[in-house]
């Protein structure tokens, strides 16, 4: 029987699985290789070669210096040209995206606005991220520039093992009597090249994906236990942290709320209870959702009255609403069937660059890789189909709702990324989506994944499939760097 909601007396475990199942300190283990690739990448990407990092760091540079929250207009043309001054020092202008290109005679320019025109900085992001990364530039505070952002790259590392952590920790909470599952949702987060390559460079993505990938362990483990105050706390504390460093953490108040009517139902079925008991828990759920609704209506007009710029900044620059300054007038446009090939295009590079387009988007694998990985995904799409009919049925309820939590929080995050690409490409500044922005529900999406690669799989196959998902992304990830990467940087 194909099934994953086995147990020991029904499908023993071979002894390879047992054997991977009792291995101990494999959160240490994981924790080191993934720090010591996070080491390796970063070691071959130049300093400024992460997208954005040149204004990354001058919002924590401007935080630091000014001791204080920043904006726009706190833009210094001091520390910009320091940071372009560097930029130059490691050719940055041979693989860099930037509309300033060196003559030989022009100076290097004083302001980022010469050399991105379109977004010349990141200080409407939340502050969040950028705050924690004042930790490495106050230790490094007497060193050069380079070192800095060095010592600022070893906390993007840092918050990378803990993705993985996060991702062995649900794989343990999903999937406990399936070792090889279990272990290959953490190895596919570790090996992911383009994961490696961006948690090598400093953004503030890092640590709203690190947020949200907890809140994901968290939810896993509410719907095996039970909802209990620290858990719910805990889920509170991912998502206010996830808010506080970027707008992808807004991923997470749907996906909560989602799971949440997920957890009522599955309990409703699940326990035996009687017809009062189970109108008493939706009652009781009702009455729970409203007083939220309630609260958070209050909170928002209390904003807006009392903390009229916290209102602008959430509406005009956070949720990014339409206004005055950025308005929308185009919904006809957007919903014709003229913009299928624009949505088309939107899913094609988010596609591609989360498989692999390193650098500044400017480092691709060629067209044969990416049809290799479109098949290698149709077929985990075919196959969790094939496990959705053949095994799902047979799991516990409790681990449907996950999946089903898992599958809904893809959804959202694509959404939502579409949507934000669609507002750009109304204001006419082009739309540019990332695999990046889907990093943040890395976990569900990698869950599907290989749920979707093993549905053919024999269950005797199990650790052989595991032994060449595992060996596979080792190999890709020493041809993303010496055939891709490297060559890139040093030609």
């Amino acid at each position: 029987m194909n099934s994953l909601n086995v147990t020991a007396a029904s499908a023993p475990l071979s002894p390879q699985e047992q054997a991977l199942l009792n291995l101990r300190a494999l959160p240490l283990l994981f924790a080191i290789i993934t720090f010591a690739l996070g080491l390796i990448y970063l070691a071959v990407i130049p300093p400024w070669g992460g997208p954005d990092e040149p204004r990354h760091y001058e919002y924590a540079r401007l935080l630091y210096e000014k001791g204080r929250l920043v904006s726009w207009s706190d833009a210094d043309k001091k520390i910009m040209t320091e940071i372009v001054r560097s930029m130059d020092a490691v050719g940055y202008w041979k693989w860099g995206v930037s509309a300033w290109k060196p003559d030989g005679v022009s100076p290097l320019p004083d302001d980022f606005a010469k050399i991105y025109p379109q977004n010349a900085h990141q200080l409407h992001q939340p502050p969040l991220a950028y705050l924690a990364y004042l930790i490495p530039l106050e230790l490094t505070s007497g060193r050069s520039i380079t070192a800095q952002l060095y010592a600022m790259r070893l906390l993007s590392i840092a918050l990378n093992v803990a993705v993985v952590l996060a991702a062995y920790y649900a794989g343990r909470e999903l999937f406990r009597d399936d070792p090889t599952l279990a272990l290959a949702l953490p190895i596919f987060v570790m090996l992911l090249p383009q994961h490696l390559f961006l948690h090598s460079t400093v953004m503030n993505d890092h640590l709203v994906e690190a947020a949200l990938a907890w809140m994901f362990v968290l939810l896993a483990r509410v719907f095996r236990l039970g909802l209990s105050l620290p858990r719910a706390v805990g889920l509170l504390l991912c998502v206010a942290i996830g808010l506080g460093a970027k707008r992808s953490g807004m991923y997470a108040l749907p996906i909560l709320g989602l799971a949440f009517l997920a957890y009522s139902f599955t309990h409703w079925g699940g326990a035996r209870l009687s017809t009062s008991q189970k109108s008493m828990r939706l009652a009781l759920t009702v009455i729970m959702l409203t007083l939220g609704a309630v609260g958070l209506l209050y909170a928002w007009n209390w904003t807006q009255v009392n903390q009229p710029q916290l209102y602008d900044y959430i509406v005009r620059l956070f949720l990014f609403l339409p206004t005055e300054q950025f308005p929308f007038e185009s919904y006809e446009r957007i919903l014709s069937p003229a913009a299928l090939p624009l949505y088309a295009s939107y899913l094609k590079y988010l596609f591609i660059s989360t498989w692999g387009h390193f650098g500044w988007m400017n480092i691709t694998l060629g067209v044969q890789a990416y049809w290799l990985f479109a098949a290698l995904s149709i077929f985990a799409f075919v196959g969790l189909v094939w496990f959705a009919f053949k095994t799902l049925p047979q799991w516990e309820a409790w681990r449907r709702a996950v999946l089903f939590v898992f599958g809904a929080s893809v959804l959202i995050a694509l959404g939502t990324i579409i949507a934000l690409e669609v507002r750009f490409w109304d204001l006419g500044w082009g739309g540019d989506p990332q695999g990046r922005y889907l990093f943040s529900v890395l976990i569900p999406l990698a869950t599907l994944f290989l749920l979707g690669l093993r549905g053919f799989i024999p269950r005797a196959r199990y650790v052989w499939w595991f032994a060449i998902i595992t060996i596979a992304l080792a190999l890709y990830n020493l041809a993303a760097l010496f055939i891709f990467i490297v060559p890139f940087y040093r030609a």
